[in-house]
């Protein structure tokens, strides 16, 4: 993905190592951005992705003797954040740091300072001009500066913070690095973020992009840079690189990247009956799910799967419908009274909703089943800790601390404390809701094995995600939601990726035309 013009070498970066409390995060690692480029960094969770972009940031000071160079010009180092920004180097973190109830343009001039004389005056129509033309640079012209970003679908919303950053640095932005920008989009919604981002590339900009996504890598990024354990491993061009070697190089080791298929046809008895259900968003959804099955939900962001979750466990009440476990109706007004019902839900935000961040490793592993270790009138703790530190190594925790704040682990082992926590309750029906959002390669196999684990010991599963190749080959059968309603239900024998992207999107009618 080229531009026009050769491209030349706009950011190098040698010797850096970063070092916390006696622990090396970073060893002389290099990097090298080219103009009109896209270079993805990858790495599993804790490899040092995130130092090295703080790095980059001046939020993190390297160790001494790091070198930098910035179109042509040696770089001082350390440096403060305000100073990469004056040079060019622009950033757009996972969060997007957007405030919601705020409009387009009121985001884009938070962080401005303006005069605060008698004569001062904001003048808002210049800054709706300057905000247009900034989203029209990324080919969003038709977005209203006006519009509140809470009422924008989280593509546009990361469209909207990639516009404001490059806005901050006018026409002297250099680099533009990208934290993880599509892991909560579906493929269909990420197509947009990349459309917009070459844009970004045809004007000369080095695109430093995060993703544990190797499936986009081969549309969107040229080349590679691999960090493991701190450490470069290879830089590839990513042209000449299958994903098997890319799995390889990243893990250091071979790791099945698709999950296999579940064996056909092997559910057992009906646990959980849903009929009827509407919210705020879903309209009579009906459907069963037996002992031994996964069943997979598609849909596109606000088609109303997150929210399908959260009333199932309880923790969002239905306007209507009946929700039945083995063969008896219930009403779920807390997550209590699902977890009574032997229903578990691994969230789709871990660190919110999750885990509770400030606790350590063993008290969130323990917290959904801290009645086993009552002796008596009292607690028995060597009994949890012992419990504890067997679930570690089970569920291969890293590090295998168990008085180690949760806050602190990588993306993939919190997401594997969650699981731990609830799969260790016995559930007869398990949601998993983004399992693998965020998480890199060599967990996302781990998670994987859960996931058919819990199905292979009887549970019902169901999976919501927005990787539709994940759905097909890890479930039997997969429900497909547009606009809260169920609009089909298919076995996974034979399905394919656009079938199941048409159904997100078009009726039965539409499908067939653009099928044919």
């Amino acid at each position: 993905m080229k531009t026009a013009d050769s491209p030349r070498t706009v950011l190098t970066v040698r010797g850096l190592s970063k070092t916390f409390v006696g622990q090396k995060a970073l060893d002389d690692v290099t990097l090298e951005l080219r103009t009109g480029e896209v270079h993805a960094l990858l790495g599993q969770n804790g490899c040092g992705k995130s130092t090295l972009i703080k790095c980059l940031a001046g939020f993190h000071h390297p160790d001494e003797g790091a070198e930098m160079n910035l179109d042509g010009a040696a770089v001082t180092v350390p440096y403060e954040p305000a100073q990469a920004a004056a040079m060019g180097l622009v950033f757009v973190h996972q969060d997007l740091g957007l405030i919601p109830n705020l409009s387009i343009t009121e985001n884009f001039e938070a962080s401005r300072r303006y005069g605060t004389g008698l004569f001062s005056k904001i003048r808002w129509s210049r800054m709706r001009e300057n905000t247009a033309s900034q989203l029209a640079l990324l080919g969003h012209a038709d977005l209203d500066p006006d519009t509140l970003v809470s009422r924008l679908p989280i593509a546009q919303q990361t469209i909207v913070a990639i516009a404001r950053a490059l806005s901050s640095a006018g026409e002297g932005a250099k680099v533009l690095v990208l934290d993880e920008p599509t892991a909560a989009l579906p493929d269909s919604e990420a197509a947009l973020l990349f459309k917009a981002v070459r844009r970004v590339v045809d004007r000369g900009v080095a695109v430093l992009y995060v993703t544990h996504k190797l499936e986009e890598l081969a549309e969107f990024a040229d080349r590679a840079t691999i960090l493991r354990d701190g450490r470069n491993v290879e830089t590839v061009e990513i042209a000449e690189t299958d994903r098997d070697r890319l799995v390889r190089l990243i893990v250091g080791r071979d790791v099945e990247t698709v999950p296999s298929r579940p064996p056909a046809g092997t559910t057992g008895q009906e646990l959980m009956d849903v009929q009827g259900i509407s919210g705020k968003r879903l309209r009579d959804v009906s459907f069963k799910v037996n002992s031994g099955e996964i069943i997979g939900v598609a849909g596109m962001l606000g088609s109303g799967r997150s929210e399908l979750a959260r009333i199932l466990f309880g923790a969002q009440k239905p306007a209507s419908g009946t929700i039945s476990v083995k063969g008896k109706a219930h009403r779920f007004n807390t997550p209590r009274d699902a977890v009574a019902r032997k229903i578990a839900l691994i969230p789709e935000n871990r660190r919110r909703d999750g885990g509770v961040l400030d606790m350590s490793v063993g008290q969130n592993l323990t917290m959904a089943s801290v009645g086993q270790f009552w002796r008596g009138v009292g607690l028995s703790k060597a009994a949890e800790r012992t419990w504890t530190s067997q679930k570690i190594r089970e569920y291969d925790v890293r590090p295998a601390t168990p008085s180690r704040l949760f806050r602190v682990l990588s993306g993939g082992n919190q997401q594997k404390v969650v699981i731990a926590k609830w799969l260790e309750t016995e559930p007869d029906v398990v949601i998993f809701d983004e399992p693998v959002q965020g998480v890199d390669i060599g967990a996302r196999a781990e998670i994987f094995e859960l996931i058919n684990g819990a199905a292979d010991r009887g549970a019902a599963v169901l999976l919501i995600s927005s990787e539709i190749e994940q759905l097909i080959s890890l479930s039997h059968r997969i429900l497909i939601l547009r606009h809260g309603r169920i609009v089909a239900d298919e076995p996974t024998a034979g399905l394919t990726a656009g079938k199941v992207t048409q159904s997100m999107y078009f009726d039965g009618e539409k499908t067939k035309e653009t099928s044919s």
